[in-house]
C-alpha cells in the first residue's frame, strides 16, 4: 500500500469540473500524492451510507490534505444539516487537524466586501445564492483559514506547489525537534493541533496549549454531553424514601460546591504554575496534566447530573430532583465555552500585538449556577408538603 499523502478536493463539481481534473493531474503526476475525488472510480464508497456521509467518511479516514476550492456555487445542501457538501467537508477536516488550503474565485472575494455592506442585494450575477458568502466569510474570520484567490487551476497549484513545500520543511523541523527519543508519554492522546503546539511552541503557547487541550477534553466527551442536554435518565438508580430525603439533597449540594471549590486551585494556582514564572517557559506535562483533570471534573459533574436525574426519590421531593439535575447547566456549557473564546480572544491580542510575551493576558473563568430559582421554588413546595403530610 502506498504511503505517500492522501490530498482530497473539495469543491462543487459542475462548474468547476475541469479545474478539478488539473488538480488531479498535478497531484499524481507533479507531487505523486493520491488524488482524492469523488467523481474517481479509485473514490472509496462505502455502500451502507449515503452519498453525502461518504464524503463526509472519506475526509476522516483518508484525507491528510484538503484543498477546498471556491466558485461561484454554494453545491448541494444536505437536509439534516443545512450545510453544503463542500462546507461540511471544510468541517470534517477542521475538526481531523489536517492542514487545509482554501482557494476563492476571485470575482467572490472582489464582491465580498460589497455583499458585507449590503447582504439584501442581488448578487445573482456572481453567486447562486448569498449563502456561499457567508460560507466564505465564515471560513476567513470564523475558523481564521488563509484563503488565496485564483482565476486558473494553474493559480491554485502555483500556490500549492510552494505552500507544501513549505508544510515539508516544517515536518523536517518537528522532525528533528523530536529527534530519536521520540514523543513524551503525555503526548500520546494528543489532538494534532495540541500536539502542534506543544512541539512548535508558537509565541505564548502555554496559553495555546491549555485552552487548546481543555477543548480537546471537552470534545471528547461530547457524546455524554449530548446524553446530558437531551435529559436522558440512563443508569442505575438509587432509592430515597421522602424521610431521607432531605439529607440526600444536603449531600448532592455539597458535592456540586466541591466542584466548584475544587476549580478554584485548579486554574488559580495548579495552571499558574504550569505556566511558569514570567520570562521562563512553561511545563507541558503539568499543563496537559491540569486540562485532563479539568476533564475529569467535566466527567465527574455530568455523572453526578445522570445520578440525580436517575435517583428513585419518593414524593413530594420527586420534583425537587430534576430540578436540582439542571444546577449544573450553564456550568457544563462554560466548559465548553470558555477555553473556546479564550483561544479566539487569544489569536485576536497576538495579532493586533496587544500581547507583548506570554504572559502579559488576563482572562478570568467565572463559574456559575443556573436554575437556582428553579430548585429553591421546588424545594420550598416540597418541603411544605412533606410538613403537611405528617402534620
Amino acid at each position: 500500500m502506498s504511503s505517500a499523502p492522501t490530498v482530497m478536493v473539495s469543491s462543487t463539481f459542475y462548474d468547476l469540473r475541469q479545474i478539478r481534473a488539473d488538480l488531479a493531474r498535478f497531484i499524481t503526476d507533479d507531487l505523486g500524492y493520491i488524488p482524492l475525488l469523488s467523481e474517481f472510480p479509485s473514490f472509496p464508497v462505502d455502500p451502507d451510507l449515503d452519498t453525502i456521509s461518504n464524503c463526509i467518511t472519506r475526509v476522516e479516514r483518508n484525507a491528510d490534505i484538503l484543498v477546498l476550492v471556491i466558485g461561484g456555487r454554494y453545491g448541494s445542501i444536505d437536509a439534516r444539516t443545512d450545510r453544503s457538501v463542500t462546507n461540511l467537508e471544510f468541517l470534517a477536516a477542521r475538526r481531523k487537524g489536517i492542514p487545509i488550503y482554501a482557494f476563492v474565485e476571485k470575482g467572490v472575494l472582489a464582491t465580498l466586501p460589497v455583499w458585507k455592506d449590503n447582504p439584501n442585494g442581488d448578487f445573482s450575477a456572481v453567486v447562486d445564492t448569498p449563502r456561499l458568502f457567508e460560507f466564505v466569510e465564515s471560513v476567513r474570520t470564523e475558523d481564521r483559514v488563509w484563503t488565496f484567490p485564483f482565476e486558473t487551476a494553474q493559480d491554485i497549484t502555483t500556490v500549492l506547489r510552494l505552500q507544501l513545500a513549505h508544510l515539508f520543511r516544517e515536518a523536517l523541523t518537528l522532525r528533528q525537534r523530536i529527534g530519536g527519543s521520540g514523543l513524551p508519554q503525555y503526548f500520546e492522546f494528543l489532538s494534532p493541533k495540541s500536539l502542534r503546539i506543544a512541539l512548535e511552541k508558537p509565541k505564548a503557547w502555554e496559553y495555546r496549549l491549555f485552552f487548546q487541550s481543555w477543548l480537546d477534553e471537552v470534545e471528547r466527551r461530547a457524546d455524554h454531553i449530548k446524553r446530558y442536554r437531551a435529559d436522558l435518565a440512563i443508569g442505575r438508580a438509587e432509592h430515597v424514601p421522602a424521610t431521607n430525603a432531605l439529607a440526600w439533597l444536603q449531600t448532592r449540594l455539597h458535592e456540586l460546591q466541591g466542584f466548584f471549590k475544587s476549580a478554584n486551585p485548579l486554574i488559580n494556582q495548579s495552571a499558574q504554575e504550569a505556566f511558569g514564572p514570567t520570562g521562563q517557559p512553561g511545563s507541558a506535562e503539568d499543563i496537559l496534566w491540569v486540562s485532563r483533570t479539568l476533564g475529569f471534573m467535566l466527567d465527574n459533574i455530568l455523572d453526578w447530573a445522570r445520578d440525580v436525574r436517575t435517583a428513585r426519590v419518593e414524593s413530594p421531593f420527586d420534583r425537587v430532583a430534576p430540578q436540582l439535575a439542571l444546577l449544573v447547566d450553564d456550568l457544563i456549557k462554560q466548559f465548553g465555552d470558555f477555553p473556546k473564546a479564550s483561544l479566539r480572544r487569544l489569536d485576536e491580542d497576538l495579532a493586533s500585538g496587544n500581547i507583548d510575551s506570554p504572559r502579559v493576558t488576563t482572562m478570568t473563568w467565572t463559574l456559575t449556577i443556573s436554575n437556582l430559582d428553579g430548585y429553591e421554588a421546588a424545594f420550598k413546595e416540597a418541603q411544605r408538603q412533606y410538613v403537611s403530610d405528617i402534620t
